[in-house]
């Protein structure tokens, strides 16, 4: 329910191995500060994982074992483990493609946010093959090339 934001004491919020079935709320998200676990794991959830989900600050999140949408990927905040300290399916290539976090860490370590053009970078749920610059095979699997000429990149 939607309301389940509103626990703002809640520490552990363990639902795993039940009959639950639907979308993940996105209210979950508003639990960040005093969630520490979200259990979700073995139930019958499906559409896709809401990106609040990744605001949950220094919380674990398991969700295995639903029927998340096939054709689509986890929030990257989640696949990048920045904010949550634990996230189940962040090894899941097909939710968490490794090339989409390699090009994060690149996008962080070059200082991205000063880029001149990072049209789509870090958007939660958009494939990394339509991130500016990037362009990838005809599977959209893989980056075949890297173009960022005179784009204001710094670091290392």
């Amino acid at each position: 329910p939607p309301d389940i934001g509103k626990m703002t004491a809640l520490e552990e919020f363990d639902l795993s191995n039940n009959f639950l079935s639907g979308r993940i709320p996105s209210q979950m998200g508003l639990l960040e500060g005093s969630l520490q676990f979200l259990g979700l794991a073995n139930n019958t959830l499906s559409g896709f994982i809401p990106s609040q989900l990744g605001q949950l600050q220094g919380a674990s999140v398991i969700v295995e074992g639903n029927s998340f949408d096939d054709n689509s990927t986890a929030p990257l905040s989640l696949c990048t483990l920045r904010s949550v300290i634990e996230f189940d399916l962040a090894t899941d290539t097909e939710l968490c493609p490794v090339e989409r976090k390699a090009l994060s860490d690149f996008y962080y370590s070059t200082k991205g946010t000063e880029w001149t053009d990072s049209v789509n970078w870090l958007d939660e749920f958009s494939s990394y093959c339509d991130w500016k610059g990037v362009t990838c095979d005809e599977d959209k699997k893989h980056v075949i090339k890297l173009k960022l000429a005179n784009n204001g990149l710094s670091g290392r």
